[in-house]
This record gives structure tokens, C-alpha cells and sequence, in this order.
């Protein structure tokens, strides 16, 4: 018993969750520095990035099929088929076309020939030399005693004075690049350590300027979600979930968010031997070979709403067509391995 692989679609996107937090100085931002770009109010957003349509195979579970031999020729021939991993037919030969060390094997189940062993050994030799870091840690016993003595006093701001000293410091930092770009210090700094001190200054500024400009978060989830294609030539529209930009992604089920969407349309190309396959069929002989798939070719689509977000061409195996070989006279064909077509055949 063998069977037809069918496609599935894989469809994988990044959700970017970005969160807005509005600085504690927000507004006194205009007033003391002049800005205007910022972040005005707590926020969470989410977009869909990084979408990835791919297909990967599995058994078909309404193609399944029996093979046996006519008793005519059953003394005379004997098939080696071969199946994929998950089942489905990879393809056959004549027995009589493989080597008499495999045909041993395949009889013994001696796989101990180098030259039909199914795994080479590729790593040789199986020792190594292995390295390891040995830390030691030494103490050494050295005490310091140090009294300091604090006079601490409290006094209470309010939060326009707090962000005024803090805009003064934003000026210095600001008048501290200045003297070190134009050498106002005149010191020979190396060009190392030139740019070490204004890369730390700018990190400052940045700290800073966040209290007044705000901050943004950003964190990145992962989806996956598969879709089997129907077998009908109309095509698929499948809901594979919903989307908010403002709560991500939820189940296909609710109401809330726009509706995301895997569409399938077959593009026809097999329309032109789609009439002599069928007539065939019709004036089929009892006895034939095995059955294959001709698949089609489809555009697959990711639609959010209404807006189409991603778009690629894709062969769908259900989508085409199921013939067989003609009986006996094929003594090797390869079938391939994703979408079940011939890949290799010999007539005898």
C-alpha cells in the first residue's frame, strides 16, 4: 500500500509588540529644550513583519492505493519501491536493475558493504583532543579602614525644577562635545580616546533626553500556522487568525481585529492536458501502473483585512491532476520528493 503526497502551506511572521512611555518631563520638554517630537501618552502597538509563505509535504489521507502484481508476470518481475520518510511513494525499479550487493543486502539485511552502507562515516577519527580553562582565584588578605562622615539634607522639588536641572546638565553635556571636537582643551587625545569620551557623552545625552522625549520597548513573537489547500480548482480562502494593532494576534473565532487570510488560486497550467488526461481515464484497460500526481501551479497570498502583505507562486500538489503509468513496460521512475511528479523515467 503506498500513497499521494499532498502540499501544505506554511505561513510564519514576526509580531512586533512596540511599547510607548511617555517621559516623566514630557511637559516641560518644549519650554526648556525646544522639543516637540515625543512621546505624548502610555501606549502598546503591534505590526506584522517578516512573513514567510513555504510549502512542506504529507501523506494524502483519501490517496491511497494497493499494488500487486498480475499473476502473468509476477514470476518474472519483481519491484524494489521505494517511500519517503513520511510514507509516501519515492518511486520503483526493476529489481533486476540494482547491483547484486544490494539485492543481497535488501534479501539478508547485511548492510555491511562499504559500498551500500546507508550511512557513511564521516567523521573520522572518533578521538579527539579536548581543551579546557582551569580558573584559580587567589585572595590575598588586605584590610582598609575608612570613616566617612555624611551630613545629609532633604528638601523637597517640584518636578519643573527637577526638569530643569536636568536640562542644564543636557546643555553641559552638549557644551562638553563642543570643547572636545573643536580641542578648546588642548589636549592631544588619540583618535581612541576621542571617540570613547563623545560616545559616552552621547550616551548621556540620550538618557536624558529620554525623560523628556520618552522611550519605546519593542519585542518580537513568532507565529506559525499551517493550511492544507483543498483539491478544487476554484482555489482555498482559508482564516488562519485575527489582528489588532493594538492587542496583536487572536483566535480566528473572535470579533475583534481584522480577519487574516491565506488565499489560494490554482493559475491553470495543466488546463491544456486536463481533457486527454480525463479521456484517458475513461478508456482505461483493467490493468495499469502506478498512480502519480501532475500538481498545479498557484499564486498563495497573505491578506490582513483587505490589504495584501505578502504574495508568492507555489506548487500545490492536490490542486492538479491524478494519472497513472501505463502497466509494465516502466522499469524505473523516480518520483519527486515534495510534490509527488515524475522526475525520472525509463521505458522498456
Amino acid at each position: 500500500i503506498y500513497s499521494l503526497p499532498r502540499s501544505v502551506i506554511q505561513v510564519n511572521f514576526d509580531v512586533v509588540k512596540t511599547e510607548s512611555f511617555k517621559g516623566p518631563y514630557a511637559d516641560y520638554a518644549f519650554k526648556l529644550l525646544g522639543l516637540s517630537d515625543l512621546i505624548t501618552e502610555n501606549s502598546i502597538s503591534y505590526e506584522i513583519e517578516n512573513v514567510e509563505l513555504s510549502t512542506f509535504s504529507e501523506v494524502d489521507p483519501e490517496q491511497f492505493y494497493f499494488i500487486e502484481i498480475d499473476e502473468k508476470v509476477k514470476d518474472s518481475r519483481s519491484l524494489l519501491v521505494t517511500m519517503s520518510e513520511k510514507g509516501y511513494i519515492g518511486g520503483f525499479t526493476d529489481i533486476k536493475n540494482i547491483s547484486n550487493n544490494l539485492k543481497s543486502a535488501l534479501l539478508t539485511g547485511d548492510y555491511s558493504d562499504e559500498n551500500i552502507k546507508p550511512f557513511r562515516e564521516l567523521l573520522k577519527p572518533v578521538i579527539i583532543e579536548k581543551i579546557d580553562t582551569v580558573v584559580r582565584r587567589i585572595s590575598i588578605d588586605t584590610t582598609t579602614i575608612e570613616e566617612k562622615v555624611l551630613k545629609r539634607s532633604l528638601s523637597e522639588r517640584t518636578p519643573e525644577q527637577q526638569a530643569r536641572e536636568i536640562a542644564e546638565l543636557i546643555y553641559k553635556i552638549e557644551d562638553s562635545k563642543f570643547s572636545l571636537i573643536t580641542g578648546y582643551q588642548e589636549v592631544n587625545y588619540s583618535r581612541e580616546s576621542l571617540e570613547f569620551m563623545i560616545d559616552q557623552l552621547n550616551k548621556m545625552e540620550k538618557e536624558y533626553l529620554a525623560l523628556f522625549q520618552g522611550i519605546k520597548r519593542k519585542s518580537v513573537e513568532k507565529h506559525t500556522f499551517s493550511v492544507t489547500p483543498e483539491s478544487s480548482k476554484e482555489g482555498t480562502l482559508e482564516t488562519i487568525c485575527r489582528f489588532a494593532k493594538n492587542k496583536g494576534v487572536m483566535e480566528k473565532s473572535g470579533s475583534v481585529g481584522e480577519s487574516v487570510s491565506v488565499i489560494i488560486t490554482p493559475l491553470n497550467r495543466n488546463k491544456a492536458i486536463e481533457d486527454f488526461v480525463l479521456r484517458r481515464e475513461q478508456a482505461s484497460r483493467k490493468l495499469h501502473g502506478f498512480y502519480y500526481r501532475i500538481p498545479e501551479l498557484a499564486e498563495v497570498s497573505l491578506r490582513v483585512g483587505g490589504m495584501e502583505i505578502a504574495e508568492k507562486e507555489m506548487i500545490i500538489s492536490q490542486m492538479g491532476l491524478i494519472t497513472y503509468l501505463p502497466a509494465g513496460n516502466m522499469s524505473n521512475v523516480m518520483f519527486h520528493p515534495e510534490s509527488g511528479a515524475i522526475m525520472h523515467a525509463v521505458s522498456e
